[in-house]
């Protein structure tokens, strides 16, 4: 395992860390999370930060987007006072590059649950099902490991109805029913497209897969909480709208309205949603 430091600009890892995008990652001295099966620790210092990890430089800057253009993307997406003040509050907060399958699997968990459940559930099926990586660290299982599993061991990880979900999916891309990997060479609405096809994933699901382990930065997830604070800033966009169609006519309105990096601003509005929340 090795320590080195990276140097960032507008990079800050607790609200990176912290705004609901990853589950397998716990702010202790240092903040630990497991990646592509290695444990990696992560503090910042100003503008460096320090790592500890047998991953290498360039794949923790890949992983982070260190090296995205922040303030090509917050002149982008800098519409109007609420999302200055959005920026100016959580300003360095980067999305994340997710291993597809693993993002694929952790948002399937999620389907009407709390964060609290959803990170419980991944870390005991990493604990059952995956590879002790360090004492206490575990990998994600992989397709090949999860399509063996019978549903009834499945239960110890309480994924309830999600789980046969889960498993279904393992099978598919590990018999090559579904090539997850080709979806990055798809557009936006081609790989939402296809991953609607999957069992359990609807547009919202599809659309944080897209955004956070396919780099497809016009995708705009809306779920409850997107929904409700998009209506308190923005709501007056769409006041005709049918209610089945609502969150389908929020996102078209942020990919028009914040444009090509809608995915960002629609991070800063979930982490201030999740402030909100916690008062």
């Amino acid at each position: 395992m090795n320590m080195y430091r990276i140097n960032t600009r507008d990079f800050n890892l607790g609200n990176t860390l912290s705004c609901g995008q990853v589950f397998r990652w716990e702010r202790k001295e240092w903040w630990v999370g497991v990646v592509n099966g290695a444990v990696v620790r992560a503090k910042q210092e100003g503008n460096e930060l320090i790592i500890e990890s047998s991953l290498e430089a360039d794949y923790i800057r890949d992983y982070f987007r260190i090296d995205d253009d922040l303030e090509k993307i917050y002149s982008q997406i800098n519409r109007d006072k609420i999302m200055d003040s959005l920026i100016r509050k959580y300003r360095g907060l980067r999305l994340i590059r997710q291993d597809p399958w693993e993002c694929l699997v952790s948002y399937i968990c999620s389907s009407n649950n709390t964060i609290r459940n959803i990170t419980n559930s991944i870390r005991r099926m990493c604990e059952c099902f995956g590879m002790e990586v360090e004492e206490g660290h575990y990998s994600f299982p992989t397709p090949e490991a999860l399509a063996l599993v019978e549903p009834c061991d499945m239960e110890q990880c309480r994924l309830g109805f999600r789980a046969p979900r889960v498993l279904k999916l393992a099978s598919m891309v590990a018999n090559r029913e579904f090539d997850l990997d080709g979806i990055k060479a798809l557009s936006y609405k081609e790989g939402r497209d296809e991953l609607v096809k999957i069992d359990g994933v609807g547009n919202k699901i599809a659309d944080c897969v897209l955004l956070f382990a396919f780099g497809k930065l016009e995708s705009f997830p809306v779920d409850t909480h997107i929904e409700q604070i998009m209506e308190r800033f923005y709501g007056e966009n769409w006041k005709d709208a049918g209610k089945s169609k609502k969150r389908d006519v929020i996102a078209e309105f942020a990919r028009r309205y914040f444009g090509r990096y809608c995915g960002y601003a629609q991070e800063y509005l979930y982490l201030e949603d999740l402030g909100l929340r916690s008062q």
